[in-house]
């Protein structure tokens, strides 16, 4: 990376600090769509949409390792529709059916109270994650095809947005202009994609009116920082139609973090705090930990960590981009962990990505 760029980008962690408080206004307001989501035409209407009106997400991100094990319980209607979602990563990601969830247990131990720590962002440092590289076929190659639960999980990688579209559309799931404009995004930044389509059941007693189902599913890939796929297609009418939303996330990490995201808004960019931080549990107990985590708490980084809350609600992500989390306190930046970080600083400044295919 250039110096030029490294600067841009401690730049940028410098602006998020000064411009926390004027993000506060946006921390408060109700709804979107989750990571992309796509759906079969006929399933379109409100009635039968897969509803996400309230997620909950688990990050456990090992600094040593420079891995991510993203946690997400999906909430959906059973239906005999086709749907789907993707999930974009910055390195080959693997999927997992969590066979418990966590999020009971972890509410129990780490509720969300409003306790604001000020922190300032630090330069980075840290991680071993790595990007798309090059030598990648041209189109769209699928890496992986795993059965997870209700789902099939295409991991896919993919050079060109217009030939993503078109397999996209042939496994049953649905495109349009804002879809394809967010896939070129990623794409741009040789980002990896997690394709996940809903298979419905046989078995009608699945299909009971108004019967919801949750299933948890785990993304795990390799990201010097912890890092949250928030950047959504634009959608056709914002605001219109749209069910409250809200967003919990837990964080456990080794080092405080502070999540900082890109907004564009009437043509004006800049850094901000995309969502409200409440208490950080400096020193969690690690039984609690491994009990809410139960088979997955080999996930967990080695030694100390900590478990920071974040809660999110808003009318639309329109023009936010994803969420990286800044270092709290300073580190020594290398020019070895510049090239690891180089898929995140491009998520926080897109023209870091100019150039790539």
């Amino acid at each position: 990376m250039s110096r030029r760029g490294s600067r841009r980008f401690c730049l940028a962690f410098g602006a998020a600090v000064l411009l926390a408080a004027g993000a506060a206004a946006l921390l408060v307001a109700p709804a979107a769509e989750a990571c992309g989501g796509m759906f079969m035409k006929r399933a379109w209407s409100d009635e039968r949409r897969p509803s996400l009106a309230y997620e909950q997400t688990l990050i456990v991100h090992d600094a040593d390792k420079g891995r991510e094990h993203f946690v997400r319980e999906v909430v959906f209607r059973a239906s005999r529709e086709t749907f789907g979602f993707i999930v974009p990563t910055p390195s080959r990601p693997e999927v997992a059916r969590v066979k418990k969830s966590p999020f009971e247990r972890l509410r129990t131990f780490y509720p969300f109270h409003e306790n604001r720590i000020p922190a300032g962002l630090g330069q980075l440092g840290g991680g071993s994650g790595s990007g798309a590289g090059g030598g990648r076929p041209r189109g769209v190659q699928v890496l992986e095809v795993t059965k997870v639960g209700s789902f099939t999980a295409f991991v896919l990688a993919a050079t060109d947005e217009g030939a993503l579209s078109s397999w996209l559309k042939k496994q049953e799931l649905v495109s349009g202009p804002a879809t394809d404009a967010w896939l070129r995004h990623y794409v741009k930044l040789g980002f990896y994609f997690v394709a996940m389509r809903y298979d419905p059941p046989g078995d009608d007693a699945e299909l009971e009116a108004g019967k919801t189902k949750a299933e948890t599913l785990r993304f795990s890939f390799d990201s010097a920082l912890p890092y949250y796929p928030y950047q959504e297609p634009d959608p056709a009418k914002p605001g219109g139609g749209a069910e409250p939303r809200l967003l919990e996330v837990w964080l456990v990490t080794q080092k405080a973090g502070e999540p900082v995201a890109r907004l564009e808004r009437d043509g004006r960019a800049q850094w901000v705090r995309p969502m409200a931080e409440g208490y950080r549990y400096q020193q969690p107990s690690r039984s609690d930990l491994e009990e809410a985590l139960g088979d997955d708490a080999k996930l967990l980084p080695r030694g100390d960590a900590i478990v920071q809350r974040f809660m999110d609600q808003k009318v639309s992500r329109s023009g936010f981009g994803d969420v990286v989390w800044a270092p709290a306190e300073p580190r020594p930046l290398d020019p070895a962990q510049q090239k690891r970080l180089t898929p995140l600083l491009a998520v926080l400044d897109p023209s870091l990505a100019e150039g790539k295919p």
